[in-house]
């Protein structure tokens, strides 16, 4: 499951589980999280942090059974990381590195379709 509304990196995200063959879910606002969360029960939860802040952390971090949490932010946003690190993300990255690393990411943490 994934929290964001950036289209680019929707489209980054999809594409890539889709040649993985790993269903992707994605929510674009914080509003819709807990829900998606209780009906898809995700293994892995990939908050774009620009989007839905620490506050999509701490959502993933109550559901049980809790997913695998990737916050990804802006290389210079250093007190958005904190805190998401704070709200106990698993990993909280720059986009960069998320793009980098979201095939392994999927593969890793992501249940197949």
């Amino acid at each position: 499951m994934a929290v964001l509304n950036d289209l680019i990196f929707e489209t980054k995200i999809r594409s890539t589980a889709q040649a993985l063959g790993i269903e992707i879910t994605v929510v674009r606002s914080l509003s819709d999280i807990d829900s998606t969360l209780s009906r898809v029960n995700p293994c892995l939860l990939i908050v774009d942090l620009n989007t839905a802040g620490a506050d999509a952390v701490s959502a993933g971090n109550a559901h049980v059974p809790r997913p695998f949490v990737v916050a990804y932010v802006s290389h210079v946003d250093q007190a958005l990381a904190k805190q998401a690190a704070e709200a106990g993300a698993d990993q909280v990255m720059p986009r960069s590195r998320f793009t980098a690393e979201l095939p392994q990411l999927l593969q890793t943490y992501g249940a197949p379709a």
